[in-house]
């Protein structure tokens, strides 16, 4: 796993750099400079309004009574797409506005969304569990146990939480 991380954190750079290299090749050096600064600055003011509005779509959310989930993921998905598009390679600039579009961003979250919740099931059911429905579910996860009878130990008993004039009145 750390291996394919490293991989995966070498090789995009690499990536990216070879492929400014060879758009710099095919329309030279300004127009690719151009493109990536115009990227970035537009990045900038997409993400800018688009940030605004996913903010007051979760707060319209939130006062109707309703979870602010997709507004929250599509936030995530626009700030993603920001960074993207500040950091400079096409690749990532590519991405970054393909993730700026609305229809294509909503689809991605909804797909993200449903799969954390496939796969994160398990593990949201911990935080979204009482304490009383884990116990019961592990006693059914369980094998019946027989409860096997213990020693028999006969003997007498004062309780303590009574005064002892009631005791004595008990017993006569």
């Amino acid at each position: 796993m750390r291996l394919a991380l490293l991989l995966i954190l070498v090789a995009i750079p690499l990536l990216e750099l070879a492929v400014l290299i060879r758009a710099g090749q095919l329309i030279g050096v300004a127009p690719t400079l151009a493109i990536v600064v115009g990227t970035a600055l537009l990045g900038l003011v997409v993400v800018r309004q688009q940030g605004f509005s996913i903010v007051s779509r979760a707060r319209e959310a939130i006062s109707s009574g309703r979870p602010p989930i997709m507004p929250v993921a599509e936030g995530a998905l626009v700030l993603f797409a920001g960074g993207l598009l500040i950091l400079p390679g096409l690749i990532g600039d590519a991405i970054g506005l393909v993730l700026l579009i609305p229809p294509v961003r909503r689809a991605i979250a909804a797909w993200s969304l449903g799969r954390f919740a496939s796969e994160g099931a398990s593990r949201l059911k911990v935080f979204t569990r009482s304490r009383r429905d884990r116990r019961a579910e592990r006693r059914d996860d369980r094998e019946p146990r027989q409860r096997k009878p213990g020693p028999i130990i006969e003997g007498e008993y004062t309780r303590i939480d009574e005064p002892k004039d009631d005791r004595r009145n008990s017993k006569s």
